[in-house]
């Protein structure tokens, strides 16, 4: 994560309430306990991004997983031709980084503000602190996001198949 190019947001007891409000809207975390919101929120850093700002480019160290408080972020991976195509956009409420957080590969796409925006980070060290200090919480945190990547998979395999079965028309 460029995190180095972000504006850091002070840890406050009100960025955190900030924080548990949005994850408690996310689809990730919709029936999690306050207090199991506000542990999670506890390990995560809180900055903000301009428009514009590049917040991971493909083939960057994958060190944490986010979730957009407010803006919104693009997502973009190159072809095989090296030129880099439109993804998808992640909207306030979404998490995004989620792989990085379970396997510390390297990103497989770029993201960048496309406008000014608020981000709390989870580092991949966090996560793991999580899954070793408060192993229910850690586990519950861990099938939350595989869940998520599996749902993700799927949506592609069935996007692929019908490529496919276009192109054989």
């Amino acid at each position: 994560m460029h995190t180095h190019t972000l504006e850091a947001i002070p840890k406050s007891r009100a960025f955190r309430i900030e924080v548990c409000e949005s994850l408690s809207r996310s689809p990730l975390f919709k029936d999690w306990s306050w207090e199991e919101l506000d542990t999670l929120s506890s390990h995560m850093a809180g900055y903000r991004a301009k428009a514009g700002d590049l917040l991971f480019e493909e083939g960057d160290d994958g060190d944490a997983m986010g979730l957009l408080l407010s803006g919104q972020i693009e997502v973009r991976k190159q072809d095989a031709a090296g030129v880099a195509q439109f993804v998808t956009h992640i909207v306030a409420g979404r998490t995004f980084g989620e792989m990085a957080a379970i396997d510390g590969e390297k990103r497989s796409a770029s993201c960048s503000a496309t406008e000014a925006c608020v981000l709390a980070l989870l580092p991949k060290a966090q996560f793991e602190r999580i899954l070793m200090v408060n192993e229910a919480l850690g586990i519950k945190l861990l099938l939350r996001v595989t869940r998520l990547l599996s749902q993700r998979l799927r949506r592609v395999n069935g996007a692929l198949v019908d490529f496919l079965s276009k192109d054989a028309a």
